[in-house]
C-alpha cells in the first residue's frame, strides 16, 4: 500500500530524475514537458569558479519511495529580493492521491525550508486553494493578474 509518509524529499541537480508523467499531470501549465526539462537542465547548477553548485534560488526536489522510484515533484523558487519563497509546481503520483496527506507532507517540508532559510513569505501558485488554505495558507492582499492574446495559432486549433 501506498503511504506519503513513506516517501522522502531528495534535492536534485537535474530534471532527469523525473519520470514525465509527473510534468505531464500538472494542469494548466503554460510550458511543454520538453521545455519543463530543457529549462531545468540549465538552471538546477550554476557554474563558479569552484565547479558547478546547486542553484540558490531555484530548488528542484523529488520525493522518493523505499524502492528509490520517484513518486513525486517540488520546484520551488525564492527571490533574492524580498526573500520569498514561490511554490511554483509540485506533483505526486495518482497512486498517493486517494490516501491524501500530499498537501500536508508538501507544507510541512515547505515550512521547515522558510524556518531554516529565514524566509519572509511563502506564495503557492495553486488552481486548488482550499487544499493550501486547510494548512494554513491564506489568499493574498496581493492579487494575481493575468493578460495574454489569443495568437492566431491557438484559434486553429480550437476551431478544429
Amino acid at each position: 500500500m501506498s503511504n506519503m509518509k513513506d516517501l522522502r524529499w531528495i534535492r536534485v541537480f537535474t530534471p532527469s530524475h523525473i519520470p514525465t508523467y509527473l510534468v505531464e499531470q500538472v494542469k494548466h501549465r503554460d510550458y511543454s514537458v520538453e521545455d519543463f526539462y530543457k529549462y531545468h537542465e540549465s538552471l538546477c547548477l550554476w557554474k563558479t569558479e569552484d565547479g558547478p553548485t546547486l542553484n540558490p534560488f531555484s530548488h528542484l526536489y523529488v520525493m522518493g519511495n523505499k524502492e528509490n522510484l520517484t513518486k513525486g515533484f517540488l520546484w520551488f523558487s525564492i527571490d533574492p529580493l524580498t526573500r520569498d519563497l514561490i511554490i511554483q509546481t509540485y506533483s505526486v503520483d495518482k497512486e498517493y492521491w486517494k490516501e491524501g496527506g500530499a498537501v500536508e507532507k508538501l507544507c510541512e517540508f515547505i515550512k521547515e525550508i522558510h524556518r531554516k532559510g529565514d524566509l519572509n513569505k511563502i506564495y503557492w501558485i495553486t488552481t486548488y486553494p482550499k487544499h493550501s488554505m486547510r494548512h494554513g495558507f491564506k489568499p493574498s492582499k496581493a492579487v494575481l493578474m493575468e493578460y495574454s492574446e489569443e495568437k492566431e495559432d491557438s484559434k486553429i486549433e480550437k476551431e478544429e
